[in-house]
């Protein structure tokens, strides 16, 4: 008498097909773990997502090259503008020392020394090509320019906790205040005189 799992010379094939599929699932979750296992050593979603504090650190150097080219411009026209805009360069350098300071820190490098503590033109990998390529900036442009990264910066404090909050607290109102008043707003256009 046959067994109803048995074949037709009486073999358990039912025996011998449950151990192929264990055995073949056994293998499966195997390589499953396994490309687990890779996947987690990869991270999350490919190549780490740049700092946000590389795009502050970029404008506050941007920012002291600006003021400084605009202080060199203003000597002849405006002297007067010309403390102002060098105190904007000087703590807008401060603050990219600021910023690599904390990258160096969270990135668990040593701090670089060679930062400028004040002046912007040498913070900066030469923009000057850039800039003065065409007129030379004027406080508008620097003032634009502060108002932009106070905006940045604002933006950035919730996305960040603890110092790096403060730091870009800080950086905003302080480019907030140096636009606002450090910086006289332009003289309003005189208005055109009728002819008599």
């Amino acid at each position: 008498m046959h067994h109803p799992n048995s074949g037709a010379d009486g073999t358990a094939t039912s025996r011998l097909s449950r151990r192929r599929v264990l055995a073949g699932g056994g293998k499966g979750l195997l390589a499953l773990a396994l490309a687990g296992t890779a996947a987690a050593a990869c991270g999350p979603g490919g190549p780490p997502t740049p700092d946000p504090l590389e795009a502050a650190l970029e404008a506050a150097r941007r920012d002291s090259d600006l003021a400084d080219l605009a202080a060199a411009a203003a000597k002849a026209a405006a002297p007067w503008l010309v403390p102002a805009l060098n105190v904007v360069a000087a703590e807008r350098a401060r603050h990219a020392t600021a910023l690599v300071e904390e990258l160096a820190r969270a990135a668990g490098r040593p701090t670089p020394t060679s930062t400028p503590e004040t002046g912007g033109g040498t913070a900066l990998p030469s923009t000057d090509t850039e800039t003065t390529a065409g007129p030379p900036p004027t406080v508008q442009d620097v003032v634009t320019a502060l108002r932009t990264s106070a905006g940045q910066a604002t933006d950035l404090v919730p996305t960040v906790s603890g110092y790096r909050a403060g730091l870009m607290g800080s950086i905003a109102a302080a480019c907030t205040a140096a636009y606002t008043v450090g910086l006289p707003p332009p003289l309003p256009p005189s208005p055109a005189r009728r002819p008599r």
